[in-house]
C-alpha cells in the first residue's frame, strides 16, 4: 500500500465507520431520556467503529494477511482504547455543554475522541516494545503523530459537524435533534476528518521509510517505526517480498542505532547490495539510497534532521 492510498483509506474508513457508529448509537439510545448517557453511548460507538476501521488500515499497511492473529490483536487493542476514548470524549463534551450551553464545548469533546482514537493505533506497538524490551522511540513517535492528527481531526470535524447541524436546522426550521440528516452527516464528517488527519500526520511526520521500486509490489511503501525491520519472503518479515527471484526467507534487515539507520545482509548466498555495491556488514543508509535484494530494488528515505 502506498502512503497516498493509506491516507485515502483512513479517510474513507473513518467516514463509513462513523456512519456505522451513528446508526448503532441511534438504535441503542432511541429511548434514552438522559442526554449525558446518550452522549457517552454515541461517543463510545463512534470510537469503536472508527478505531476498528483505522486499526485494520494500519495493520494491513504494516503486516501481511498471513499474520492474521497479529492483525486481530492489533485491531483489538485499538478498538478497546478507541471505545473508551469515545465514551470519555462524549461525556466531557456533554458535561461542558450542560455547564455553558455553548456548542463549542461539544467540539472539545470530539477533540478528545479524536485524540484517543489517534493514540489507539499506536498502543499495541508500545506494548510490544515494552514486552520485548526494545527501543521505544519509533512506537512513541507513532503515538504522538496519532495524537496530533486525531486532535486536529476531531477539532476540524467537530466544527464541520456543528456547521452542518446549524445550517440544516435553519433551512428546515426544525430543532437540530429532530433532523436525521445533520446528525448522520455530522458524524460522517467527523469520522472522515479524524481518519484523514491521522493518516496525514503519520505520513507527513514519518522519520524513515522504504519504497518498493520494482516488480509486482512496486509502489508499496512502509514507514520504519521498529528498531529492527526484517526483509525477505517469509510471512514473519516486516517487509514481505513474495514472487521475487533470489530472495531468501530472511534476507536482510534495517537496524536503527540512535539517529542512524543501517542495512545488514543476513548471510544470504546472493547478498544484499547498496547502490550496486555488495555490503559486507552493517552499512549506514542515507536518504535516496537504493537497496537491492534478489531482483527487487528498494528505495530508502529519511526526513532531514536539523
Amino acid at each position: 500500500m502506498s502512503f497516498r492510498l493509506f491516507v485515502y483509506y483512513c479517510a474513507l474508513c473513518g467516514a463509513w465507520a462513523a456512519l456505522g457508529g451513528w446508526l448503532f448509537g441511534e438504535w441503542m439510545t432511541e429511548k434514552f431520556k438522559n442526554p449525558m448517557a446518550e452522549a457517552i453511548v454515541k461517543g463510545g460507538f463512534l470510537g469503536f467503529f472508527v478505531s476498528l476501521g483505522l486499526g485494520f488500515v494500519d495493520a494491513l499497511m504494516n503486516l501481511t494477511l498471513g499474520r492474521i492473529v497479529l492483525i486481530l490483536m492489533r485491531v483489538a487493542v485499538a478498538v478497546l482504547v478507541g471505545t473508551v476514548g469515545g465514551m470519555i470524549g462524549g461525556m466531557i463534551g456533554q458535561l461542558l455543554f450542560n455547564l455553558t450551553g455553548k456548542e463549542f464545548f461539544r467540539i472539545i469533546g470530539w477533540m478528545l475522541v479524536g485524540l484517543l482514537i489517534g493514540a489507539s493505533i499506536g498502543v499495541f506497538d508500545v506494548m510490544s516494545r515494552i514486552l520485548n524490551q526494545e527501543d521505544m522511540r519509533g512506537a512513541v513517535r507513532k503515538i504522538m503523530n496519532g495524537l496530533l492528527g486525531g486532535t486536529v481531526g476531531g477539532f476540524v470535524g467537530g466544527i464541520v459537524s456543528a456547521l452542518l447541524g446549524s445550517t440544516a436546522s435553519n433551512m428546515f426550521e426544525a430543532p437540530r435533534e429532530l433532523l436525521w440528516s445533520p446528525s448522520a452527516t455530522g458524524f460522517v464528517a467527523l469520522g472522515m476528518c479524524i481518519g484523514l488527519l491521522i493518516g496525514l500526520a503519520h505520513v507527513i511526520l514519518k522519520e524513515a521509510w522504504l519504497r518498493v521500486e520494482t516488480g509486482r509490489r512496486a509502489g508499496k511503501e512502509l514507514i520504519i517505526s521498529k528498531p529492527i525491520l526484517t526483509i525477505g519472503r517469509a510471512e514473519a518479515c516486516d517487509l514481505g517480498l513474495f514472487g521475487y527471484q533470489g530472495i531468501e526467507r530472511m534476507h536482510a534487515r534495517i537496524i536503527q542505532q540512535g539517529d542512524e539507520y543501517l542495512i545488514e545482509d543476513l548471510g544470504t548466498p546472493g547478498g544484499t547490495f547498496l547502490n550496486d555495491r555488495r555490503i559486507q556488514g552493517p552499512t549506514p543508509l542515507r536518504s535516496g539510497d537504493a537497496i537491492r535484494v534478489g531482483n527487487c530494488v528498494l528505495r530508502f528515505g529519511e526526513r532531514h534532521k536539523r
